[in-house]
């Protein structure tokens, strides 16, 4: 989320840029010096995926790119499978940062870790648009039982086949400049893939990606423990949580106030990371079979640069 290829406490594949990016805001000149560049160091990460029937989460990762201009999913999409590198001006088009072309565990990518793709020079300026280039042929979701979902066998309904250009929603422009910044781009698992019906080995899944970014030095985390009937009970392995907005209620279904999903250890310790700061509710949702309940913390105000430890969970 949530696991880039950093891990935290949200299952996503995250984009760690280390570098001369800065985050600024929306106000900022959209334009570039041509005689300054800025270094970028990307990194992948993921974050905690919520299904306790999932073995691994591998997502074949072609390539990162980044443009002047804001995009929307037409854009991301297009031009997904050239892979000249050719352009180098990012107020003409799409730049590439990083090319890994390999396939990340997600679920191996949690609790705050992140592993650098790329550190490439980038010309200064604000950056609005990136894009994840991934090949969904070459991607898949094992479950503990062993059944691999594929988009060739039906088990995961991707937008087509091949190669699909995914847009990084931005939590502001990034600024390339003279300092070094590191962004993150997350991969939020729990919220791309969605079941299909009450079973993921008989349904499925369908895929609907949710990717965020932003600036690592401007995020604040959070972790805690998922107890059983009480504060002192047997901690809650592989429990669903929940960044919600605040004011959202334990009932609440509206998939549009969910801010970031994780997961719970097998100690029961959970963490999610690259939160921007704010007020969040938690709420956590025990596996299948267990005879507890879902439960919340209805307020958690998360500050830049820290993460608030000890908000522990209690499944009645």
């Amino acid at each position: 989320m949530s696991r880039h290829i950093t891990s935290h406490s949200v299952v996503a594949l995250a984009l760690c840029a280390t570098t001369a990016l800065a985050a600024c805001s929306s106000g900022s000149d959209s334009g570039m010096s041509p005689s300054t560049s800025g270094s970028v160091s990307i990194a992948l990460t993921d974050a905690p995926f919520p299904f306790d029937s999932v073995a691994r989460a591998d997502l074949f990762v072609v390539r990162i790119d980044g443009r002047l201009a804001d995009v929307d999913s037409a854009d991301a999409d297009s031009g997904k499978d050239d892979d000249s590198h050719t352009n180098t001006d990012p107020s003409h088009g799409w730049v590439t940062l990083a090319t890994p072309n390999q396939t990340f565990n997600l679920l191996d990518l949690q609790g705050g870790k992140s592993v650098n793709l790329a550190q490439p020079t980038l010309p200064t300026g604000t950056y609005r648009g990136f894009r994840l280039v991934l090949d969904v042929d070459k991607s898949s979701i094992t479950l503990k039982n062993g059944t691999v979902l594929t988009g060739a066998n039906g088990g995961i309904k991707f937008p087509g086949a091949g190669r699909s250009g995914i847009k990084i929603n931005l939590a502001r422009p990034f600024s390339v400049v003279g300092g070094k910044s590191q962004m993150l781009i997350d991969f939020d698992l729990g919220r791309s893939f969605v079941m299909r019906g009450n079973s993921i080995g008989k349904n499925g899944l369908i895929f609907k990606p949710v990717i965020r970014a932003t600036a690592v030095e401007e995020t604040g985390g959070i972790s805690g423990t998922i107890h059983d009937s009480t504060a002192t009970g047997t901690p809650a392995a592989h429990a669903s949580v929940e960044i919600l907005k605040a004011g959202t209620a334990l009932t609440d279904t509206v998939s549009a106030n969910v801010v970031a999903t994780t997961t719970s250890d097998a100690n029961g310790v959970y963490s999610a990371m690259w939160l921007q700061p704010g007020t969040y509710a938690v709420r956590a949702t025990p596996p299948t079979g267990s005879l507890n309940h879902p439960a919340l913390v209805p307020t958690v105000t998360v500050t830049s640069g820290k993460t608030i430890s000890g908000v522990d969970v209690v499944l009645p």
